[in-house]
């Protein structure tokens, strides 16, 4: 019998903390829908020749066509990475880049942006952001096989949350999974103590 606990023990922290590291490694972009939209010869002013639009970022590469046919960008947690299967060059304007943006407002405001690794272009694109955009210029720069890895941090938390702080009659959700998995460890733990004090 006390064997039979132990078990259940052992299989409900199991699920809960399969539960906790599932949420604890999502990333910035995971789940979240982004635009995509290049601009030549500035700002300004869109560049048709890309892939533009809005994509939810899962699993496999989002965006076929970075610019002109070439590369593709794949967003992965907290990275997304530009691959070029052919070399060119970007015109050297006051703008020949894209900019990322959060569509909807749901990801937490990025705080950082940077290029971790280069393979494709000579010299460093410049990078920029704010809260909800990120923006690569890499113009007047060369390009080949290869990739670019960039990385992107957010808030913790968004600041459009917040804790409740009055009660309300309202009817409570159905809990979630992890909370089941939290009352089994809790109800195994009082059933082996049970068992113990009658032993």
């Amino acid at each position: 019998m006390m064997q039979s606990y132990l078990r259940l023990i052992a299989v409900s922290v199991a699920v809960c903390l399969g539960s906790v590291t599932s949420i604890a490694n999502a990333g910035v972009f995971d789940g979240h829908t982004v635009n995509y939209q290049y601009y030549l010869p500035n700002l300004s002013t869109p560049y048709a020749s890309a892939g533009n639009g809005d994509y939810r970022v899962d699993t496999g590469v989002e965006i076929s066509n970075v610019v002109d046919g070439f590369g593709t960008l794949d967003f992965s947690g907290d990275e997304f990475v530009i691959s070029f299967a052919h070399g060119g060059n970007f015109s050297p304007t006051a703008f020949n880049g894209f900019a990322i943006s959060d569509v909807s407002a749901s990801i937490n405001p990025f705080t950082s942006f940077s290029l971790v690794s280069n393979t494709a272009v000579s010299g460093t694109p410049i990078l920029s952001f704010d809260a909800n955009h990120l923006y690569v210029n890499w113009a007047g720069l060369n390009f080949n096989r290869g990739e670019l890895v960039f990385s992107v941090s957010s808030l913790t938390t968004h600041p459009n949350s917040h804790p409740v702080t009055s009660f309300s009659r309202t009817i409570s959700p159905v809990p979630e999974p992890d909370t089941y998995a939290l009352l089994l460890v809790g109800l195994g733990l009082v059933g082996y103590s049970a068992r113990r004090k009658q032993i």
